[in-house]
């Protein structure tokens, strides 16, 4: 089934009733929340995550797989490992998936990668490490008080991508573009980008628009995340103040490869 937590997502856990008390502190993950490396076909790999505990009581830490994918419309999800074509999730093996982690501590836990020996792989395969902290349980004193225990469940997702030597193909659409204005009153295009390609990349993003005398009137430029292959991002560009009239744009995309992607765009404000 699909989980539609995303990173830091809270559940609140209740039991019995009467009187609250007081929730733990939570763990935290120091490590990176996007892992990468390159690889080749039959090559295994290593990566490490850190787990602290900030608190005074030891804490148990919960560490598990899932895929992951997102959509420009701000829709994230965290399905079953291994349910993506483009999951490594079968790849990865954590080194527990459950740890105590001591008060005031950290623990450090490792896990491994093993891309599978076929040469038929190309481009990027990602999927997440879950880390949460087990939600406290409830004590025989508790339950002979009544009282409440309340904890906040905070999980952390680690995207783990690997990306193969034989780079795949790399490609952009854009879509949905809108006009509009800022809070400010600037003129704004906010547009759509999906990578169709097969490898991840983080695209630089730039607009140039030009009057009907061909004069540049506006630019506008920004980096972005990682892209993964079937996922697309929402781009928002503020333009500045545009006299109203018609006038031309181009959108480009820069993948990392030697060619920019671009498409043309004719505007009215």
């Amino acid at each position: 089934m699909n989980r539609s937590f995303r990173m830091l997502t809270v559940a609140v856990i209740a039991c019995c009733s009467a009187f609250p008390r007081a929730a733990a502190a939570q763990l935290s993950v120091l490590t990176n929340t996007v892992e990468e490396r390159s690889a080749a076909p039959g090559e295994r790999y290593t990566g490490t995550i850190v787990i602290a505990n900030p608190s005074g009581e030891a804490q148990t830490a919960r560490i598990f797989l899932t895929d992951y994918s997102f959509k420009a419309d701000g829709t994230t999800e965290y399905g079953d490992a291994g349910g993506m074509a483009r999951s490594n999730a079968s790849w990865i093996t954590p080194q527990t998936n459950r740890v105590l982690v001591p008060a005031n501590s950290s623990v450090t836990v490792s896990y491994t990668v093993a891309v599978p020996a076929r040469e038929s792989l190309s481009g990027s395969y990602w999927s997440t490490i879950i880390v949460e902290g087990a939600p406290p349980t409830p004590s025989s004193n508790d339950s002979k008080k009544g009282t409440v225990s309340i904890g906040a469940v905070i999980r952390y997702a680690v995207q783990v991508a690997t990306h193969l030597r034989n780079p795949g193909s790399r490609a952009v659409v854009f879509d949905g573009e809108r006009l509009g204005l800022t809070p400010a009153k600037n003129s704004a295009l906010e547009v759509d980008v999906a990578n169709s390609g097969e490898r991840a990349y983080r695209p630089v993003l730039w607009i140039e628009v030009y009057d009907e005398q061909g004069t540049l009137r506006a630019q506008a430029k920004q980096s972005r995340g990682l892209l993964y292959p079937g996922s697309s991002l929402r781009q928002h560009f503020d333009l500045g103040v545009l006299p109203p009239g018609s006038y031309k744009a181009v959108l480009f995309a820069d993948t990392g490869e030697d060619a920019v992607f671009a498409k043309q765009l004719a505007l009215k404000f």
